[in-house]
């Protein structure tokens, strides 16, 4: 997972991608500047994205077995 950082509010994100905009103020993806990080390091204080629901179900039946 890659971190992102607004410019504009200074929101952290954690997605693969680089995000459309910024969750907390909307800025476009352009103010969005991605940070460096310590391999096999998270940030605690990220915001992620949601995983999809059904693959989820999928892997909670999994863990049931």
């Amino acid at each position: 997972m890659a971190i992102w950082k607004c410019q504009e509010c200074g929101n952290i994100l954690e997605n693969r991608c680089k995000p459309g905009k910024c969750k907390a103020c909307g800025a476009v993806k352009d103010k969005l500047i991605k940070e460096e990080q310590e391999k096999g390091q998270k940030r605690k204080d990220a915001i992620t994205t949601q995983a999809n629901p059904k693959t989820q179900r999928n892997k909670d039946k999994k863990a049931k077995k």
